[in-house]
């Protein structure tokens, strides 16, 4: 459903609502006995064990969203730029009839070289962490023996690349602590702070996190709004009105910049059936939301937020009609949702999936998420191999980020 309109917005008017902070969770790091086994698996019959993935997430050491079934496999089936993953699995069990439980997951893409080569953790445009899914109990045992079933069953297979972790989580850590036991070679790449909101803030709103300049300066506005006709707040969160609102959504994001780039869902037929598939999927599992600013009953501007239901959410996408730029109808729809988030007790920190030095929410979120793409060796003596894949992609990175800059100037002109 949507909730009832959100007026007057606390950031413009009081100071917030006191909110109870979270309880810690605590983490077992025991490395229970079990025997296991391993096997690689396409898209389509990963599906098959749906249920024992769900189950996964919800005791994984790090809760990653874009690894979900409900976003992973709508990912594999609608988008066709974003490759063909595989789909490593560990069981606990010693054959494939006496499976247990899944003890880990890891979507990932293995090239076809004759030479030394990289391995890659499944990224694509519309993921925000490449963190696998490792069961809580065992997770040092299971990234143990995924990079060595890599080893043994892909012998020009030198180094796999675990893009977007954030390296005050386990998982960062775990494959840390795998490359140390295993005398692996391991290297972070690529290195950046990201925004985020620590929503157990007590006795704290959004206005508290802008100057008093800048508060007066989003009543102004505010209040220009108003005056241009019906102005409201909303949050929607049920999978058959979220249907309606996501539509919303792409025709708002194709109207702006995204869509005169080419890059707005809509400008792609895989990427909005994408979006229509996986909203409506964790819609029905309570793990998506439409933060919307509607003048006069349309909307506006619109915020996408995702969430794990473990207390992690994440700012996902992002878009606003820019007909009403010089009124900021994003900047005041995200400090009426970082105030609802502040309120929110299933959640406990945000995550903005924002580039790096990200113009708008760098100034209002104050918590810094701290992203490397982790290069990982799968052979102690693949170092020479290893350490020549990463000289060639840190040149591969630097060419790209010379090119692209290249091209701005030149558009620049």
């Amino acid at each position: 459903m949507t909730d009832p309109h959100w007026l007057p917005a606390s950031f413009l008017n009081g100071p917030a609502s006191s909110a109870p902070n979270a309880l810690a969770r605590a983490v077992d790091e025991s490395r229970p006995d079990f025997v296991h086994f391993l096997e690689c698996l396409s898209a389509e019959a990963a599906q098959t064990y749906e249920d024992q993935w769900r189950d996964l997430a919800n005791r994984a050491l790090e809760p990653n969203i874009f690894f979900e079934p409900g976003f992973a496999l709508n990912a594999a089936r609608h988008l066709p730029g974003a490759g063909q993953p595989k789909f490593l699995l560990c069981w606990e069990g010693g054959r494939v009839e006496a499976r247990g439980r899944l003890l880990g997951l890891w979507p990932i893409c293995i090239p076809k070289s004759a030479f030394p080569s990289i391995a890659r953790s499944w990224r694509h445009e519309y993921g925000c962490s490449c963190a696998p899914l490792l069961d809580s109990a065992c997770a040092l045992v299971v990234m143990e023996q995924m990079a060595a079933w890599l080893r043994d069953n892909h012998p020009r297979l030198s180094v796999v690349e675990a893009p977007l972790l954030i390296k005050a989580n386990p998982t960062y850590a775990v494959m840390r602590d795998a490359a140390r036991q295993r005398n692996l070679p391991f290297n972070p790449m690529g290195q950046y702070d990201r925004a985020a909101l620590d929503a157990t803030l007590v006795a704290v709103g959004a206005r508290d996190f802008v100057s008093a300049k800048k508060r007066k300066e989003l009543q102004r506005q505010f209040r220009r709004f108003r005056e241009l006709g019906a102005v409201a707040f909303h949050m929607t969160h049920d999978a058959d009105d979220l249907r309606t609102q996501i539509e919303a959504f792409m025709l708002l994001e194709a109207k702006g910049w995204k869509g005169r780039k080419g890059t707005a869902f809509l400008n792609h037929p895989g990427s909005a059936a994408f979006l229509r598939a996986m909203s409506r999927t964790l819609g029905r599992e309570g793990k998506c939301r439409i933060y919307w600013l509607s003048l006069d009953g349309r909307m506006i501007a619109g915020n996408i937020v995702l969430l794990d239901r473990r207390g992690q959410a994440y700012f996902w996408k992002t878009a606003y009609d820019e007909d009403y730029a010089a009124l900021s109808p994003g900047v005041l729809l995200t400090m009426d949702m970082t105030d609802r988030l502040l309120n929110d007790k299933e959640v406990e920190i945000v995550d903005s999936c924002a580039i790096p030095d990200h113009p708008m929410i760098d100034h209002l979120w104050r918590v810094r998420l701290p992203v490397a793409d982790v290069m990982l060796g799968v052979a102690p003596e693949g170092r020479f191999a290893f350490n020549g894949l990463l000289q060639r992609e840190k040149f591969r990175r630097s060419l790209r980020e010379r090119t692209k800059a290249a091209l701005a100037r030149i558009k620049a002109r």
